[in-house]
């Protein structure tokens, strides 16, 4: 344990040091953008928003543009800055970036990175909160309707 600076104690953690990312509130006639891919943590397939990490030297909305084409093959005319909000402060440095994608037409599709095996999905926005798995998305999308 170690002092905080309000004289109480703290525990020690790992911290987890992570580049900033992105998550994309992608609507379209109605219906959410989401995919569906195979993550470690949970050991099955879960359902998301699309969403990534920023590279090195990487604005958050070329991040999010980048995104959308590599994971649902779609870009936007309109990229829109919703907010931010940490994903785990207590153990983890990753800062996540909302942005809302509209005006969206088909992109040259990209290359996956190696561990992704993606599937896009689309839902209708009432009751997509419920399906989602992770909980970036859940605040993400809740940061979103909270603006609607």
């Amino acid at each position: 344990m170690l002092p905080s600076t309000t004289g109480r104690y703290y525990a020690v953690v790992e911290l987890v040091q992570h580049p900033p990312s992105v998550v994309l509130i992608a609507v379209e006639g109605g219906e959410l953008v989401l995919v569906r891919q195979s993550r470690p943590g949970s050991g099955t397939r879960t359902l998301e928003l699309p969403s990534g990490k920023l590279e090195e030297g990487e604005a958050p909305a070329d991040a999010a543009a980048r995104e959308l084409a590599e994971e649902c093959g779609l870009a936007a005319e309109v990229l829109s800055a919703i907010g931010t909000f940490w994903a785990a402060p207590g153990y983890s440095t990753e800062l996540v970036h909302v942005f809302e994608a509209s005006g969206l037409s088909e992109a040259d599709p990209a290359e996956l990175d190696d561990d992704e095996d993606i599937e896009v999905e689309r839902l209708p926005l009432v009751g997509a909160l419920e399906a989602l798995d992770d909980a970036a998305s859940i605040a993400a999308f809740a940061l979103w309707l909270e603006r609607q």
